[in-house]
């Protein structure tokens, strides 16, 4: 029988709570665990332990039970993040805790409370749904001052209880039921090892929480997922400079980078639209075990459904010129300057030549003298992240439209095609400084052609960044702010004069939104770490 809504809320309350609850309780139960391993046996009981409790097995337990407190405060976060491994974990400590109350010192009360907080949480395992690993999880700061504070008012407890005994340094050699101080020291060396082995494990595994960057065998894999994709913007997981997220088939994955605590996804999901929303969610909840930022750079409307499922805001951040390749006419006094683009380069003997990959490797001399005169006359340097760079690995992937004038190659723009014939759109575009006027206007009207003859719907120009954003009166502040430095970026970077050129072609401009959780302050750090993922410098995994 299928819930009820009433139902189906209150179980994912109880679903979000059960772990919050055994979190607090685990935590606890470390805590009150070490305050008794500290404090000195109960005098009352002390013949009943002598009598049924062997010296060494006491012994053995309070050294035991502080390591087992150590563990419950570190576990807790385990419970708190629904980490599934932490439930069992959870379920050893509380039952090895329960019986190590009993061998220390016949604390019958601890141990039934501990016992019965295993035998509740033993049905519970469906609220703990992330697969993660305990120990390499981020840091997160509120746990680690929480954790530090409560160790530290135990341990400040301990010298309390035991500052009428002057030290001396037999005491560390005195096993006997009455050594309570002994003990005391003893275990303040076991709670410390503890730690320190757990800090030595995050120090040499903490990096290796982030997957690895695609290796030959990925890249096969993604350019047969790519062939289906719906959005040509897929072919940017070849750059191999962002982590790849896959289903368990490999049919669908997500291409993201990460700047700090900001995780930002490049695209939409590509591949299998089943599989690729169930990604999202993934990666949202490894984000959240990494205490990082979620964020989508570049996504259109037909994913924001699933960007506000997954608790995120679109912001619009432009537009994407989208021209019809099939009904794209050159006639009449809107097509004159085309025409006369055109015939000027007849007139040149240009040619215009769409180069298979396998066929590249010859004129990769020659495209990488254009890319490095275009680079040197702009004063630039490659980026990286939201678009392609020029390594000769990445250009041997895809097709190469170049330009051809005199015998030499004068402009190139590498293209991402795609088996539905959607849209076809360019990535890296590049000319010599010393091109004759208007050749990359030249290149896009022969695409144009090209894309029709090739059967492609529509033909992508790139997107103009902070076009078509209004400031209105009751506008939020992003919009206002992105208008001002539309306006007035020209110095930086010239917006509107690249909004007018692509506008020329009169194209159908479509939305493109960056997702990020929370406001605008939320929305200023991501498209930071896009900036910061774009200077990024290629890595060896590269």
């Amino acid at each position: 029988m299928t819930p009820s809504p009433a139902h189906r809320i209150v179980l994912d309350t109880a679903s979000r709570m059960v772990p919050r609850v055994f979190a607090v309780l685990i935590f606890l139960a470390g805590a009150l665990l070490l305050i008794a391993d500290f404090a000195p046996i109960n005098p009352s009981a002390m013949p009943l332990i002598r009598r049924w409790l062997p010296l060494v097995l006491v012994e053995l337990s309070h050294a035991f039970a502080a390591a087992i407190g150590v563990l419950m405060l570190f576990l807790a976060r385990g419970l708190w993040e629904r980490i599934d491994s932490a439930w069992y974990g959870a379920l050893g400590l509380f039952w090895t805790g329960a019986l190590l109350s009993l061998t220390r010192e016949l604390a019958v009360v601890p141990a039934i409370a501990m016992a019965a907080c295993g035998l509740l949480l033993l049905p519970c395992h469906r609220a703990f749904n992330r697969r993660s690993s305990l120990l390499t999880m981020a840091v997160n700061p509120l746990w680690i001052l929480v954790t530090v504070a409560t160790l530290a008012a135990i341990v400040w407890t301990g010298f309390y209880l035991y500052k009428h005994i002057p030290y001396a340094h037999t005491l560390w050699g005195d096993f006997a039921y009455h050594g309570n101080a002994s003990r005391f020291l003893r275990g303040l060396v076991i709670v410390a090892v503890t730690i320190g082995v757990f800090m030595l494990y995050r120090l040499f595994g903490i990096a290796r929480w982030l997957p690895p960057l695609p290796d030959d065998e990925d890249a096969d894999r993604i350019q047969e997922v790519i062939a289906g994709a719906t959005h040509p913007q897929a072919w940017l997981a070849l750059l191999r400079d962002k982590h790849i997220l896959w289903n368990d088939d490999r049919t669908a994955f997500l291409m993201y980078g990460t700047s700090g605590r900001q995780w930002v996804v490049m695209g939409e999901p590509v591949g299998d639209a089943t599989a690729a929303e169930d990604l999202a969610w993934k990666l949202k909840e490894m984000a959240s075990l990494a205490n990082a930022r979620l964020s989508f750079y570049q996504v259109g409307p037909g994913v924001l459904p699933l960007m506000i499922d997954l608790d995120l805001r679109p912001y619009k951040i432009g537009e994407e010129a989208m021209i019809d390749a099939v009904h794209f006419d050159l006639s009449g006094k809107k097509g004159y300057g085309f025409r006369q683009t055109l015939k000027k380069y007849e007139t040149l003997e240009a040619r215009f030549e769409v180069v298979a990959p396998d066929a590249l490797e010859a004129h990769m001399g020659r495209l990488k003298v254009v890319s490095d005169a275009w680079l040197e006359s702009k004063n630039a340097k490659e980026k990286r992240y939201s678009l392609g760079s020029f390594d000769p690995d990445y250009m041997r992937l895809t097709p190469v439209a170049v330009v051809w004038i005199g015998g030499e190659i004068k402009a190139f723009a590498n293209l991402w095609p795609l088996q539905s014939r959607t849209v076809l759109t360019l990535d890296l575009m590049r000319y010599h400084p010393q091109s004759p006027p208007s050749i990359m206007e030249y290149l896009f009207l022969k695409l144009i052609a090209y894309a029709r003859d090739s059967g492609y719907a529509s033909f992508s120009m790139g997107l103009a960044p902070l076009a078509g954003l209004e400031a209105r009166p009751l506008s939020s502040a992003w919009p206002k702010i992105a208008s001002v430095i539309y306006q007035l970026g020209g110095d930086i970077y010239n917006f509107q004069g690249l909004r007018a050129y692509k506008d020329k072609f009169k194209p159908r401009w479509e939305p493109r939104y960056m997702a990020v959780p929370g406001q605008e302050q939320a929305l200023g750090a991501a498209l930071m770490a896009v900036v910061a993922l774009g200077n990024k410098p290629p890595t060896k995994e590269d």
